[in-house]
Formats: C-alpha cells, sequence, structure tokens
C-alpha cells in the first residue's frame, strides 16, 4: 500500500501510542522456595525468588509483610477468653491437592500459607507459588478494634491431608479453636476438585461474654510472588482491588520520597464492599463475601528498592483486607469465596461478580475490541492448538475483512499520484494565494473524484483492533508460554533473536520500494522500516507475528491489485 504524508503520520501516532502506553500507565498509576515455614514470629529477610536462585531481593530491616502495620501490635486484650497457652503449641500443617493446585494450611490461625498451581510452570521448571514465604500468611482473621489476630492462636484441625479428584469432588477442612465462656472460632474451608476457588465458612459462637469489637477483617495479607522472567514487567501490573457498589477501585499508588528504599501504599475506604482482590501479571487473589456485603476494604503494601552488587532490584507485595461487621446475634455464621488462580478473562466472567474487569483489556474504548479478539484466539484455538498459527489465521482473517477498504485505499493513493502533476502545477501558479489554492485543490479532487484522506482508511479503522491485538498479546494469560515454532517459545515475550522485527522490516521495505515514486518521500523507503524494526523489536511476539504476517500480505495483495487495475495518466492543463 502506498504511504503517503498522511498514512506516514498515521503511522507514526500508531507507534507513539504503543511505545509511550506503559509509562503513561505507570505514570497515572504510580518463587519458589521451600516447604518449610519460618517459625511464628520469627521475621524473613528475603521475598520468594523467581526461580530457583534467582531475583531474590533482601527485605530492609523494619519492613515486614504488606498488611502489618508499622507498630508492633500489642498483646492480646485479657478480656478476651482465649487459652493463652494456645500460642505455644507447635505448628503444624495440612496439605490440600485438588486436579489445579496443591495448597498447604498452617494450624497457626488457619491460614493459607502456600499455594501452588499444577498447570502453570515458572519459566523454566517448576510449578507456579502464588503466596510468599512469609510469617502471617493468607486469610488471616483480625479484630482491629482490640489487637486480636488469631494467627497466635494454634487451632486444633480435622484432617491431616485432602485430596479432591473426579471420584471425591468435595472435600472440607475445619480449623476449631476453643476459649472460655462457650467462645470458639470455626474456619470451614470447602474445596471443588476442578475450581481455583474455595469457599471459606466462618463460624465464631459465644460473642455476647466476649470482648471482639463489632468489626472484624478478613485479609490477604502477603499478597503474590513475582512468577515471571521479567520482573519488571511483572511488577508493574502489580495493583489491589476492590469492587466499592458499582464502582471498580484500582489501588497501586506508592508513597516514596527522593532517596528512599521503601515506598508506601496504605488505603483504606468505607463502603458496600462485594470483594476485594490483588493481582501480579498474570494471577489474581480475592476474597468475596457470600452471605452479605462488606463495610469497607483496606489495601497495604511496599515497594522496595534494594542494591546488591551495584545492581538496583526492585519488588513489591500488595496485600488487601475486607472489613465486615458483626451482628448483634450471640453466633456469627458468614461465607466467602476466595479465588486463587489465573487472571482468565473467562473464567473470571463465569462468577458473574466483576471479577474479569481486573483483566487489563486496555482503555474503555478498546476494551470491547480486546474482548472480541480474546474470543476469536480461543475460538481458533480450540480447532489448531497453537496460537502462533491462530495469530496467522486471525491476520488472514483481517486482510479478508478490510480488503474492500485496502482497494479503496490503493485506488485512492493512485489517482493522487495522477492528479499530483496537476497539484504541483496550481501550486505553482497560486503560491501567493493560499485560499485561492485551496479552492482549486478542492475543485480538482472533485472533479476526478478524489478523496485525500482515502489512503489512511485501512489504518484508521485497523488503529484500535492493532492496539487492542497489543494488549492482549501483552497481558492476556492466553498467550503466557504459549509456543509457536522453533526459537519463539513464549509469544507473549519479545522475539529473542529479532528474526520477526527483521523480516517484518524487510517487507515494509520492499512494499515502499515499489510503490513511492515521489523522490521527496524516497527517504521513507529506508527511514519507517528502521523505525518500525526498533519499535516492534521489543514488542510481544505475537503482536510482531501479526504485523510481519499483515505486511506479507499486504504485499502480495498490493501486487494483485496494481495487475488487477491499471489507471490511465491524468492529462496536465496548459
Amino acid at each position: 500500500m502506498f504511504m503517503d504524508r498522511k498514512t506516514v503520520i498515521a503511522f507514526i501516532l500508531i507507534g507513539l501510542v504503543i511505545i509511550f502506553y506503559p509509562l503513561y500507565v505507570e505514570l497515572i498509576t504510580g518463587g519458589r522456595g521451600t516447604l518449610q515455614r519460618a517459625p511464628t514470629g520469627q521475621h524473613i529477610d528475603t521475598l520468594t525468588s523467581v526461580k530457583k536462585g534467582e531475583g531474590t531481593i533482601p527485605i530492609p530491616e523494619g519492613v515486614e509483610s504488606a498488611l502489618v502495620s508499622k507498630e508492633k501490635k500489642e498483646a492480646l486484650a485479657e478480656t478476651v477468653p482465649l487459652i493463652s497457652a494456645d500460642t505455644l503449641a507447635k505448628e503444624k500443617l495440612v496439605e490440600v491437592e485438588t486436579n489445579l493446585y496443591k495448597a498447604f494450611f498452617s494450624s497457626k490461625g488457619g491460614n493459607l500459607i502456600r499455594f501452588v498451581l499444577k498447570k502453570f510452570n515458572y519459566s523454566k521448571d517448576g510449578n507456579i507459588q502464588l503466596i510468599p514465604q512469609d510469617d502471617v500468611g493468607a486469610l488471616d482473621l483480625e479484630f482491629p478494634q482490640k489487637g486480636i489476630d488469631f494467627k497466635d492462636y494454634n487451632f486444633s484441625f480435622d484432617k491431616k491431608n485432602i485430596f479432591c479428584n473426579e471420584k471425591i469432588k468435595i472435600d472440607t477442612l475445619e480449623f476449631i479453636l476453643k476459649g472460655e465462656n462457650g467462645l470458639s472460632v470455626i474456619k470451614r474451608y470447602i474445596f471443588y476438585h476442578d475450581k481455583y476457588n474455595f469457599d471459606l465458612e466462618l463460624e465464631i459462637n459465644g460473642l455476647s461474654n466476649s470482648n471482639l469489637g463489632r468489626q472484624y477483617q478478613l485479609s490477604f495479607n502477603p499478597g503474590l510472588s513475582v512468577t515471571e522472567k521479567n520482573q519488571k514487567e511483572d511488577l508493574s501490573f502489580f495493583a489491589g482491588y476492590s469492587l466499592l457498589g458499582d464502582e471498580l477501585v484500582k489501588l497501586d499508588h506508592f508513597k516514596q520520597e527522593k532517596g528512599d528504599s521503601v515506598g508506601i501504599l496504605d488505603e483504606a475506604r468505607s463502603g458496600k464492599t462485594k470483594w476485594v482482590a490483588t493481582r501480579s501479571k498474570y494471577f489474581l487473589a480475592s476474597i468475596v463475601p457470600l452471605s452479605k456485603d462488606g463495610s469497607g476494604f483496606l489495601a497495604k503494601g511496599r515497594r522496595i528498592f534494594s542494591t546488591v552488587n551495584n545492581v538496583t532490584s526492585e519488588n513489591k507485595r500488595i496485600g488487601v483486607a475486607i472489613e465486615m461487621e458483626i451482628d448483634k446475634d450471640e453466633i456469627l455464621k458468614e461465607k466467602f469465596m476466595v479465588y486463587l488462580g489465573p487472571v482468565d478473562y473467562k473464567i473470571l466472567k463465569s462468577y458473574n461478580l466483576g471479577l474479569e474487569n481486573t483483566v487489563n483489556l486496555g482503555w474503555k474504548i478498546i476494551r470491547p475490541f480486546s474482548i472480541l479478539i480474546l474470543w476469536i484466539f480461543t475460538s481458533l484455538y480450540k480447532i489448531v492448538a497453537n496460537y502462533g498459527l491462530v495469530i496467522i489465521i486471525f491476520t488472514i482473517l483481517m486482510k479478508a475483512l478490510f480488503h474492500p477498504l485496502t482497494h479503496k485505499s490503493v485506488m485512492a493513493t493512485a489517482k493522487m499520484q495522477e492528479i499530483q502533476p496537476l497539484i504541483e502545477q496550481l501550486k505553482e501558479k497560486y503560491k501567493k494565494d493560499p485560499q485561492r489554492l485551496n479552492q482549486e485543490m478542492m475543485k480538482i479532487y472533485k472533479e476526478h473524484g478524489v478523496n485525500p484522506f482515502g489512503g489512511c482508511l485501512p489504518l484508521l479503522f485497523q488503529m484500535p483492533l492493532f492496539y487492542a491485538l497489543f494488549v492482549v498479546c501483552r497481558s492476556t494469560i492466553e498467550l503466557r508460554g504459549a509456543k509457536f515454532v522453533f526459537w519463539l517459545e513464549d509469544l507473549s515475550q519479545m522475539d529473542p533473536y529479532y528474526v520477526l522485527p527483521i523480516i517484518m522490516s524487510i517487507a515494509m521495505f520492499w512494499q515502499q520500494k515499489i510503490t513511492i515514486k515521489d523522490p521527496k518521500q524516497m527517504a521513507l523507503v529506508y527511514i519507517m522500516p528502521l523505525i518500525f524494526f526498533f519499535m516492534f523489536k521489543s514488542f510481544p511476539a505475537g503482536l510482531t507475528l501479526y504485523w510481519t504476517f499483515f505486511n506479507i500480505l499486504s504485499l502480495a495483495e498490493q501486487y494483485y491489485i496494481k495487475w488487477k487495475t491499471k489507471p490511465s495518466p491524468v492529462p496536465i492543463s496548459k
């Protein structure tokens, strides 16, 4: 397709939008370990590494897990009728395994301490572990008004291990803590063999004789682990979320003074809270109250910069908690759904809770295009089972869809070339009268049926689609680790050897070489392929594959249109 000045400008604008979008998002928004648990109360001074032996970042002294306050919590109130000896009991672990994950719960607080996804691996090997090593654990029960944190108490439990499969589709695990005067706390977990979510039934008896306050919090304290080889990109997606009424709240802004090594995220909101969540690039942890809505939520985190061997590294923790009101009853019985799994649009949407809105699918105007592309991709994948081939088929479909526009564009460009001598003649004749020049040019365009913007039509229609494709390739779980052929082992990452960007640039060079005839524009033949090479070399390989194949098809299409249509030259008036 011939690239006149307006087309070149359109391409440059597309490039600028795509290049600076990640910077814009950052501006406006601000590992696997061993199975051993650290003793309760002992601080672990490293964050979970991305993969064994790599990426370990020490936490500066005094920085605790995401939802732990700066000040040390006071001892439990003596008025609360719990047995203090329970805090001294040795911690025990319960293993839970389903078809999708392997989880470990601690007798300390009945908290979740490890969650291993069986269908997702690190960049090289080993299943992903979502919960960082920490001394708190997730799904911790706290009564903030009284400074009571049940992670300090050792619960009894009814099973040593659980395995859910096709034969045992549902199973339960119950943690119980008994106190005095009839006070008891029960955390009952319900697991499903084929779901990433499980349920938590919370039951507290003897409230009238206790001094627990009128509110409690259920929290996902430690946040999520870094799981990707490109740690910086993974961290750029870290955020806390909540559905407050009908408003999706996203929190990822860390307050950090210049020169400080630690940034702080500390936000609290009150109101009808339907769920809270914390996410990384590809994974999500969410707590959803099912019995009634929450009364507020909290998000706390640390952004840590550490320098080891003159190399500065970054890591983040973002923990979230949902606040619940306690009714004036003797017994509290409430139920929660806990989701721990991939940021998968189809799975999250199936819950009909708005969790799918945590999936990054671009700006509001782009989101419908992203959803459509994702649907096409997943539908085609059921047939060919290779996302590289899916992208190629998708490219062919897009080229067929836009062929009528491309044909009109090429014809409009050809007509512009035909009347170019007339335009140059007018420019010379009315060079001192711009207004008259514009009037005469409009007459020429109308007389010869030329639309000066016709060459840009395909680009204008493709821009939302192209940008949506960029978002889908960069941030959706479907393309994570998706192999194509040979060297392309992950279409969500850049081409490691720049093979696709080179082929794309050659195709673009040849395309312009056979179309640009104006000597004044010949520099573009060499400049534009170079610009696009440096732009695409760091893009996801899936997007580069699309644009490379699209250029090759455009080249073939251009030869076909030129062969089919041979426009006659326009006579120059004397």
